[in-house]
């Protein structure tokens, strides 16, 4: 079977490979923008990124593969190399919470939380990444989370300037 005949919506969740190591980390950025907004346009971007401001798009577009966006919908991430990678939203507590999860065929075991909260006038998003697989894979997951989020910045910077 050729991968344009699988269909990533039915997959099970990718588990971890024997002998797997597990690395943890995570990313927060802090925003001016109101909470409601910048959870508008983080949905926006997961939907279709190309039509979003938000999302870092010459590291990587997003898109769901089917709606509406909640639990159970899947994700598609075109890497900048071509790569097909596909994720399922496993909790989805608007305007606050985003939990995914990598499916089978996926290099990676594990996925993140992605959380947001308002106070004093600053909108926090953070970013809980959990991954499983071998150490180079994980190398090279820290590298590409490395130019993801200083992008996602510089986008969130931009998205700022105009509101």
């Amino acid at each position: 079977m050729t991968d344009t005949a699988i269909d990533p919506t039915t997959l099970p969740l990718q588990v971890p490979a024997p002998g797997s190591i597990e690395r943890h980390f995570t990313e927060t950025l802090t925003t001016r923008l109101p909470l409601e907004v910048l959870w508008a346009e983080f949905t926006r971007a997961l939907k279709n990124s190309r039509e979003a401001v938000l999302w870092p798009t010459a590291v990587s577009n997003i898109r769901t593969l089917n709606e509406p966006l909640g639990e159970g919908t899947v994700l598609e991430s075109t890497l900048s190399t071509g790569m097909k990678l596909h994720y399922r939203i496993v909790r989805f507590s608007p305007p606050h919470l985003i939990q995914y999860a990598s499916v089978q065929g996926h290099h990676l075991a594990g996925g993140a939380t992605i959380s947001m909260a308002h106070a004093d006038g600053r909108t926090t998003l953070t970013w809980r990444i959990e991954y499983a697989a071998s150490e180079a894979q994980l190398n090279g997951l820290e590298r590409y989370c490395a130019a993801f989020f200083s992008s996602l910045a510089q986008q969130l910077e931009k998205l700022e300037a105009t509101r």
